[in-house]
């Protein structure tokens, strides 16, 4: 009884009962490991396998890797590796255009993995903290999601120009009611939402001993989903459509060389080109027929004296519009300020070009590629920093002869040619990866004043004959939010696939397969719905960017702060 008594009136303090950690993420092969599944989940999620469902739990096993990272510096170097192998295995067919330029690009896309990792491991937000509360738990969830968001959107654009894909989002082009946000957020709205699910299966798995604390993130995660859900669910059965014209979409399926020959002459090209639009049009007429990008040559008045091919298919085209009574968007070569040289002239002006005729032949209109590829069609720091424009000529696959001769002239970025035809329907024309651009192409409908949309459609001309695989896939997956983003259909016409159509709601149809000839037609259904994406742009992506650069700036403040402190200590 005395002991009983003395243990009562005097309690040993209570043992914390141990956490039970993910012991394989300490260790260097256990990080590799969960690096390689997020790849894996993420590689078959994305097209050409369309498992859109992994992409709700492939960013788990990073972000266990970095519960396990003791500082930023290694959850940068461990999330740039996971970045560097994400993008190699989706992104390998770079390496039929450039085997070095590959590499150095995916060391540089590896860099907004890193800084994300950074970020997160930086304000412990993937920590396994036994007295964190619930609140924090669904904050620590939220930003997350924010960084994810954000960085998405600095890659978008920056550097010299950005390159917006592979988003996490575009891996729910199959669930089209969970894009259908897209029309106020743009796709980072649905890179966000996906982002926020796998942090919060992650942080469930890591503070799996406080499920009270898991509570208010598990309820607002489930309230986000539903209501973008039933937000989906409204935009897809809403009727706000209607008939428009009728367009055929020609693929032609010529080979490109990564040194921009094809693999036929432009005769040849012409010839197939009004043989298989006749042949269709027996079958099945249209207001609008679309060749794809480059198809045809220098066909702009200024050329057409000095190349017999240009002057011949400027009057093969015209013959074509007038007989059948219709009008075409061809993509061709733009050349002007020829200059004389040994060789003969050669052009100073060279641009990427879209033509659009009528029945009455050449329109004045011409719409000039704005968004121009690094690397593909210039090659920057020529004047800015030479020594870098020597290296990446070293590192492209032309000789700097050749550079010069296939560097473009962007055009204005105010120049958002609206093509319009009879009876007043009217279309913009992205050229290339121009529609993977999405500030550019909201742009193109931006409403001026009180008016309704610039345009009523998207023509997408594009020659994807210097990638194999899963190039056309992806590409046409990121093209679908752009019809979703502003409410529009869409036509694509690509060389070697993927043509065909998308609707207003995202949904592809009458699609031709990559790596083939083919035609296809169908009916456009307009939608004069102006979305608030169309409108504000992306404010979304702003937020997140805003919120992630104030982290930054906050921890870099608090980092110097605890370094003045410990040397100050050392004194």
């Amino acid at each position: 009884m005395g002991f009983r008594r003395a243990a009562l009136s005097n309690p040993e303090p209570a043992v914390a009962k141990p956490r039970r950690r993910l012991r394989f993420a300490q260790r260097w092969w256990g990080k590799l490991g969960l690096l390689l599944l997020t790849t894996a989940l993420l590689t078959f999620a994305f097209a050409p396998f369309d498992q859109f469902f992994l992409a709700w739990v492939a960013l788990v096993p990073w972000l266990i890797v970095l519960s396990a990272c003791r500082s930023p510096v290694t959850a940068f170097l461990w999330s740039w590796l996971g970045g560097v192998a994400f993008f190699i295995a989706n992104m390998w067919w770079l390496v039929y255009v450039t085997g070095p330029g590959m590499v150095a690009l995916m060391a540089v896309l590896g860099l907004y993995w890193g800084a994300a990792g950074a970020v997160i491991v930086g304000w412990r937000l993937a920590a396994d903290a036994p007295d964190r509360s619930g609140w924090a738990i669904l904050g620590a969830a939220t930003l997350i999601a924010v960084i994810w968001a954000a960085l998405e959107w600095l890659r978008g654009f920056w550097p010299l120009g950005g390159l917006a894909w592979l988003y996490l989002g575009h891996t729910q082009s199959p669930f089209t009611q969970i894009c259908q946000i897209s029309d106020v957020t743009g796709v980072y709205g649905v890179s966000f939402v996906i982002a926020l699910i796998n942090a919060a299966l992650a942080l469930a798995i890591l503070n799996r001993e406080s499920l009270r604390a898991l509570i208010p993130m598990g309820v607002t995660v489930l309230v986000v989903l539903g209501a973008i859900l039933g937000y989906g669910s409204f935009r897809l059965h809403q009727h706000t459509t209607h008939p428009g014209p009728t367009v055929m979409v020609v693929q032609a399926n010529y080979p490109q060389s990564n040194s921009g020959e094809k693999g036929a002459d432009l005769r040849e090209i012409l010839a197939f080109h009004l043989s298989e639009t006749r042949k269709a049009l027996v079958a099945h007429p249209a207001d609008l027929v679309v060749w794809s990008e480059t198809m045809m040559p220098s066909i702009n008045p200024q050329t057409r004296h000095l190349m017999s091919i240009a002057e011949e298919a400027d009057v093969k085209i015209t013959a074509l519009a007038q007989k059948y009574h219709l009008d075409l968007l061809v993509g061709g070569s733009y050349y002007d300020h020829w200059v004389p040289r040994k060789d003969g002239y050669f052009p100073l002006d060279r641009r990427n070009s879209a033509y659009f005729y009528t029945a009455n032949g050449q329109s004045s209109l011409r719409y000039d590629k704005i968004h121009l590829v690094p690397f593909g069609e210039y090659l920057p720091f020529k004047s800015g920093f030479p020594p870098l424009y020597r290296l990446f000529i070293a590192l492209s696959p032309y000789d700097e002869e050749k550079t010069e001769a296939s560097t473009l002239t962007p055009g204005s970025p105010d120049a958002l040619t609206v093509f319009e035809m009879k009876p007043g329907w009217r279309f913009v024309t992205p050229i290339c990866f121009e529609d993977i651009d999405a500030d550019l192409v909201r742009r193109m409908f931006e409403p001026q004043g009180s008016s309704g949309k610039r345009a009523d459609f998207i023509v997408n001309i594009t020659n994807d004959g210097w990638f194999k695989y899963n190039e056309m896939p992806q590409h046409l997956q990121a093209a679908v939010f752009r019809s979703i983003e502003n409410r529009v259909p869409t036509a694509r016409s690509v060389n070697t696939g993927i043509s065909g159509f998308i609707d207003s709601v995202g949904r592809t149809s009458d699609l031709v397969s990559a790596d083939r000839e083919g035609v296809s037609t169908r009916q456009l259904q307009l939608d004069d719905r102006v979305s608030v994406y169309t409108r504000i742009g992306d404010v979304f992506a702003y937020v997140c960017a805003g919120i992630t650069g104030l982290l930054v700036v906050m921890g870099l403040g608090r980092w110097w702060r605890e370094r003045r402190i410990r040397r100050r200590a050392a004194v």
